[in-house]
């Protein structure tokens, strides 16, 4: 009897089906690892994720540091200034760099520039404790520090005769002289405190006149209401709130604080004369640059200025009609909109000489009359430099005559 051997190996069907079984299965891996929803497209998605919940996590904590008011400015000494210790919450730094201006946005988009007045230079040996209530010889001693520091801008400019202009309340300022002297008290207090304080980076805007230039006032716009009036901003490309009387620029210029933990005011005069020895020290201006012709960096009718604006706009003498401006404003008399040209533009802050007067919470001395400051656009350079003033009454208003808010911490 024979006996049958059993048979070994691998049949063709068996090989056959293996191959497509290895086939079926080599195509549903390349469709999980390729494809729309495919492994690999999932993991490149999930690296872009995890790379923008990082980013997204790198901007909370940014935010945080600046709700904490943990600012990484760059070359600040905080012996002599302290801008990060007085930033509102809410707020963006969009320069960081004191050698540059450190400057601002606050929560209602207006735009602040830190003027720095440096603490160990100014105060040297004044010891005066802001923890407790000041007392009129401190508020004195930290003015007359200030005044001695500011030289010669505390004259007005060079062809001016020395005459004596002081922050002192005048009715019609738009405050009481209780108010009055409890603004300037906590401005002073301020400066000695922090080495400086905030100015708008442009001089008021109206709101609403960046996209409608309908917005612009004319000499016979209605007077202003608060609440019902268009808001004054601190914003590039503005009209420039001008055909406003003082008392009106007052009320405008409070109403520009981002909270209340701020107040917001016209300038003082001391706060005019700081910011030109603000530009004298640390903007690459001389003396002469500020207080003698400014036509190097102002707004005035016989100096061109490079419009560097893509939105900037014009108006000729009192025409009231607002057109389009490229290429070079040419040397003559035009109003421009705020921040047309960074020629004008000193340590971030615009058009300080020229564009228009700006009133300011001073007094002269032999008259009832208020100080306005830096020029205007129809002004010559030479006659009417950054630190110049002119005397008006507060009754007087005009298409050359706008404003600049100052802001500081409670």
């Amino acid at each position: 009897m024979k006996i049958k051997k059993k048979e070994t190996g691998i049949t063709l069907i068996a090989l056959v089906i293996t191959v497509i079984v290895l086939l079926i299965l080599a195509g549903v891996t390349i469709a999980a690892l390729s494809g729309d929803n495919g492994i690999l497209t999932r993991a490149k998605e999930a690296k872009e994720k995890t790379e923008q919940a990082q980013e997204d996590e790198k901007q909370k904590l940014s935010d945080m540091e600046n709700l904490l008011g943990s600012y990484n400015l760059k070359n600040v000494n905080t012996a002599d200034t302290n801008p990060a210790a007085t930033i509102p919450e809410n707020s963006i730094v969009l320069e960081d760099d004191a050698n540059n201006g450190i400057v601002i946005k606050d929560k209602n988009e207006n735009e602040w520039v830190w003027v720095e007045v440096p603490k160990t230079t100014v105060f040297s040996g004044l010891i005066i404790d802001t923890t407790k209530e000041l007392i009129e010889q401190d508020y004195n001693d930290i003015r007359d520090r200030l005044i001695e520091y500011v030289g010669v801008y505390r004259n007005g400019s060079s062809y001016q005769a020395k005459e004596i202009w002081e922050d002192e309340w005048y009715e019609g300022c738009g405050l009481t002289p209780e108010e009055y002297t409890t603004i300037y008290q906590k401005m002073l207090k301020g400066i000695y405190k922090y080495g400086g304080f905030w100015i708008g980076r442009y001089e008021a805007g109206i709101e609403g006149s960046i996209e409608d230039i309908s917005k612009a006032r004319t000499s016979s716009s209605s007077r202003i209401e608060i609440g019902t009036s268009p808001k004054a901003i601190s914003q590039k490309d503005a009209v420039p709130y001008n055909y406003i009387y003082y008392e009106e620029a007052q009320k405008l210029a409070q109403n520009m604080r981002p909270d209340d933990n701020y107040i917001s005011s016209l300038m003082f005069g001391i706060q005019w004369d700081l910011v030109c020895k603000f530009l004298e020290m640390k903007g690459g201006l001389t003396t002469a640059d500020i207080n003698s012709n400014s036509g190097s960096w102002g707004i005035y009718n016989n100096v061109e200025r490079i419009i560097t604006s893509s939105n900037a706009k014009q108006e000729r003498w009192k025409t009231q009609l607002w057109t389009t401006i490229k290429g070079t404003k040419p040397a003559s008399g035009m109003l421009l909109t705020t921040g047309a040209s960074d020629e004008a533009k000193k340590m971030n802050i615009y058009d300080l000489a020229g564009n228009v007067w700006e009133w300011t919470l001073e007094k002269y001395f032999k008259s009832v009359n208020r100080s306005i400051r830096g020029g205007y656009y129809d002004n010559t350079s030479s006659i009417y430099p950054a630190s110049c003033r002119s005397i008006t009454e507060t009754s007087f208003v005009d298409s050359h005559v706008g404003f600049r808010a100052m802001l500081y911490e409670l």
